[in-house]
Order: C-alpha cells, then structure tokens, then sequence
C-alpha cells in the first residue's frame, strides 16, 4: 500500500458530522424525542475547548455536565438540537433579544462559516428561557472583525444584523432554572438555522442565493458557556498551530473559524441505509486516515495555508512587516506539513499585508490573505485522494 503524502494532515482535520435530509419541515418545540430525531444519532460529547490534551483536567466537564447536538437538514432549514445536562446552576436572567447571554447566563453557542471564507461568519446564542442573541462577524476579532447586530445597531446601519426565518425553542426536561447548584438539570435546545439566513453575505463560491445539497460541507462548531464564560466547552476543540512553540495547541478562542468542524449534508437515513452511508459523527479513526469520503478533500491544502498565515503573523510581531518569501518563514511554520507542496506555495507580500496561494497536483487551489479570508477556488472531487493512495 502506498503511503499517502497527507497522513499527517489527515491526523488534524476536525470532527465531521452527516446530517440525514428530511423531506417535511419539523416542529420547532424544544421536544428532541420527536419521530424525526429518533434515529439521527447524538455527537460526542463536548469537552474544553483547548481539548483533552491542552486543557487543565480541573476545566473539563464530568459526566454530569455532558453536552451533545445532532443535526438534519431540509431544503430551507439546519436543524439543530442540543441536550445540556449539569449539576451547577443553570442560570437564566436575559430576557432581552441580542443580550450578551454569555456574560450572565447559561449559553448555548452555534457557528457557522458556510463558505469556509472565516469572513461573515453567523452566531446563535441562546440561554435557558430561549433568549437569543444572533450576530455575525465581518472577520475574526484578532484581525481587525467587527460584530454586526441588532445589540450595537439600529436596522439601515453598517453594523446592523438579524435572521429573517430562523426558529428556536428551549425546553427545561429535568431541574429548574436560577437554583443553587448541586442538583441534576437537563435543558433542550432545537434550532432551525434558515439558509437564507446563514448564506447571506457569504463571500465565495457564489452561494448567497443558493442553498446546500446533498454533499456539501459547511464548517461548523457549537459552544456551552457557564459561569459567565469562564466555563467553555466545545463540539470541536480550538486547536491551531503555534508557529512560536511550534506545535499544535488548544486557545481559548471560538474565533478560530479555520478550527471549526464540519457538518456534511447527507441523505435521508432511509437512502443512507441502502447505500451504507454513514450517518452522524465520523469516527475519528475514519477521519485520521483520510479513509472516509465526509472529509473535506481540500483539508491538505487548507491546513497548509493556515499554517502560513499563523506563521505570518508571528513574522510580524517580532518584525513589523511580513516575510517577503516563504524561506524567511521556515522557522515560525510546520515543514512536515507543507513538505508535499513545496513548489507550489506562491507568496506576494507587500508591507501591511500578503497573499498566499496553496494549489495540488490535482486541481485544487486554495488561498489566505493577512485578514484571514481564505477561497477555495477549485474544489477537488472527495474521491481524488483515495484513489491515488489505496
């Protein structure tokens, strides 16, 4: 068997999740024992969001704060349903729509980058009473991002932002609300994040006027805040390279979309039964393979230019401008990763800011600026890898 030049790259891709399509619009009541959720499976759980290897044991949940979602998937909606359990209280104090839920109260977070841009990314923040706050972000906050919502603006303002169609419920299933902590509490979540919703300003691709199909990919990460954020758990651990400790290392920062997980939009359970398509979250083995076809094929060449662009950003800390070829970068980035291809990073720089361009062998191409937008302009067919290297 021939070694894949990308089994390293294989090893850090994130958590994949294949939701089944439904053919009728679900009732959005907080309810996750409803036929359509029956056999759609939950997610791992949640851990702290530097994850298991990074994190102090002291800030990862027990078993009596365990968090999972599970998702389906129609022609206009993201379905979403989450069960938060705990032994500490579960705080519910907003009643404002676009409060700062986190600051106060339980919180429930969903982050989607439908494109994959990291620019015009959603979040949904809701607390135990379905309070909701809903914001987007132009860019990540480090590189300069601003918050658009209805909290800081007014509707016809540059930084004004709402959903038209989206639908939320909350159900208290065990325990109550506001009590000291110590006692068993179960809340649900079900969410319906509406396309138009989610793709609208969306940079790349075309896809503002569009909606998914069987077989495409958003990146994807869900977050439990307690304690007035000092308590953060996540779907997908926020794990990026550190070019000045040079490895790989958990930050305390949902505001990574380029660590997000995926969610792949499959097909009903009933189809996915008779083609033996996996339905829910992918085994990690699968994933650190590269074996199954829910990973992003462009993961090889994303990882790459995210590697070049964290290496930048150290360059430019210590420097005050950005390295002007890739060699100044050789001791801020991961050689074992971009090793496969050397020769076809192309880097144009000028003082305040750079361009990176990351192409394969096979015809994808994919580029980072210094605000971390980031295109995919060829998308690489999933079964390209496998092929080569079965």
């Amino acid at each position: 068997m021939q070694v894949s030049p990308y089994q390293s790259h294989w090893l850090l891709h994130p958590n994949v999740y294949v939701a089944p399509k439904v053919n009728e619009p679900i009732l959005i009541d907080g309810n996750l024992e409803k036929d359509q959720w029956s056999s759609v499976p939950w997610s791992s759980p949640f851990d702290d969001i530097r994850g298991e290897d990074d994190a102090p044991s002291s800030s990862r949940p027990s078993p009596e704060c365990r968090t999972r979602v599970k998702m389906l998937w129609d022609q206009d909606f993201l379905y979403i349903g989450a069960m938060i359990e705990s032994n500490m209280e579960v705080r519910a104090t907003f009643h404002q729509r676009n409060s700062p839920i986190y600051h106060e109260d339980s919180d429930f977070e969903v982050f989607v980058d439908p494109d994959s841009s990291c620019h015009f990314y959603k979040e949904l923040e809701m607390n135990p009473i379905n309070t909701v706050w809903n914001l987007m972000l132009d860019k990540p906050y480090i590189d300069g991002g601003q918050e658009h919502s209805g909290r800081i603006a007014k509707p016809g303002d540059d930084n004004y932002y709402d959903v038209n169609r989206q639908k939320t419920a909350v159900r208290v299933v065990e325990g109550s609300l506001n009590e000291a902590g110590g006692k068993r509490t179960v809340w649900t979540v079900e969410i319906a994040l509406s396309h138009s919703d989610t793709l609208k300003h969306s940079l790349s691709r075309g896809i503002q006027n569009s909606k998914p199909t069987e077989g495409d990919r958003w990146r994807i990460n869900f977050s439990r805040v307690e304690e007035k954020g000092m308590i953060n758990w996540t779907w997908q651990r926020q794990r990026v390279w550190d070019p000045l400790r040079r490895s790989y290392l958990g930050k305390v920062d949902m505001h990574m979309p380029d660590a997000w997980g995926y969610v792949k939009f499959g097909p009903s359970v009933e189809d996915a039964k008779k083609a033996n398509v996996w339905i829910g979250e992918i085994p990690s083995e699968q994933i650190s393979e590269g074996k199954s076809d829910a990973v992003d094929p462009n993961w090889p060449l994303l990882l790459v230019a995210m590697n070049v662009y964290y290496a930048q950003r150290a360059f430019f800390d210590l420097h005050g401008n950005f390295a002007n070829v890739l060699e100044e970068l050789k001791a801020y980035v991961d050689e074992k990763i971009l090793e496969p291809f050397l020769g076809e990073i192309s880097l144009s720089t000028q003082n305040t800011s750079y361009f990176v361009e990351v192409k394969e062998s096979s015809g994808g191409v994919v580029t980072v600026d210094n605000n971390r937008l980031t295109t995919i302009t060829l998308k690489l067919d999933g079964q390209d890898y496998q092929k080569a290297y079965k």
